[in-house]
């Protein structure tokens, strides 16, 4: 039996969905509703980081010692083959000094980089269920990331004392390169996370531009080698200049490059701001391309 088209007029107002169209929000306001809502929400961030040290290490014989094995073991083969082998200058240290203190800066980028890629994606059932803010998923990793650079600085200085080195004053710069560092992983992996939704490529190509960019960075070798000509382009890269930083003032004790701080501040900034904006704005379709 139809419905009389009169009991559809007659249905009461107050019965009826309701949307109200407004502007579009300003870049400020997505920035200011954005933070104001991680803030609000940082109780589940706390609790998603929790879960993913737990998942990590669960039922694992070594537990928390992988924090510190795949630098180690990196830095064994570095030495042998780099070392002993190609013999590449290594600016006056140890080379398995060099290359441990370039591998904990790099490990903590790239470790946060590859598991946030694919996190929204392994998040897809709770992304189509529950209403929060999407970008806590790919924080989430970057922070776990955190715990495993602290353990993994702990390590650099016990070898430092190994190998007859201590820290310095000028290790108090460790601190705002450690922060620029953190700014452009959670730049980058929110990038990638947003996009690896809509595009698996990136996913897929992700260990791949990995290696290429570690071997663009200073990582096993000193950036002495680099041709004065490239020199430009080679530092455009803020990591190049976060790894070096980080390996001067924490284990020679050497002021970092202060144009080079400024210039990576700027760029980390830049990019934290549009990562975020991007994300907010591919968030809204995030449910229904996932």
């Amino acid at each position: 039996m139809k419905t009389p088209l009169t009991a559809i007029n007659s249905t009461p107002a107050a019965h009826r969905p309701i949307k109200v169209i407004r502007p579009t929000q300003s870049l400020i306001g997505v920035l200011s509703a954005g933070l104001t809502s991680l803030l609000n929400q940082r109780n589940l961030l706390f609790e998603m980081t929790l879960l993913r040290l737990k998942v990590r290490y669960k039922q694992s014989l070594l537990g928390w010692g992988w924090a510190i094995l795949p630098p180690l073991l990196l830095t064994v083969t570095f030495t042998l083959i780099f070392s002993k082998v190609i013999h590449l200058d290594s600016a006056s240290l140890p080379y398995g000094l060099f290359v441990f203190a370039g591998l904990i800066p790099w490990t903590f980028f790239s470790t946060s980089v590859s598991t946030a890629t694919a996190g929204v994606v392994s998040h897809r059932y709770l992304i189509s269920r529950v209403a929060f803010p999407r970008e806590i998923i790919p924080l989430s990793y970057v922070a776990a990331a955190l715990v495993d650079l602290g353990i993994g600085i702990l390590m650099l200085i016990v070898m430092m004392f190994y190998f007859g080195f201590s820290p310095t004053l000028h290790a108090i710069y460790v601190i705002p390169i450690l922060v620029m560092l953190v700014i452009c992983s959670i730049a980058v992996a929110l990038t990638c996370s947003a996009v690896q939704a809509r595009f698996r490529d990136i996913g897929v190509a992700m260990p791949l531009l990995l290696q290429v960019l570690m071997f663009t960075t200073p990582v096993i070798y000193s950036s002495d080698a680099i041709p004065d000509s490239v020199r430009a382009i080679y530092f455009a890269n803020p990591l190049a200049s976060l790894i070096e930083a980080f390996r001067q003032t924490a284990v020679l004790g050497v002021n970092p490059d202060a144009s080079k701080m400024v210039y990576c501040a700027m760029v980390s900034i830049v990019c934290i701001i549009f990562a975020y904006l991007l994300f907010k704005r591919l968030d809204a379709t995030l449910a229904d391309v996932i």
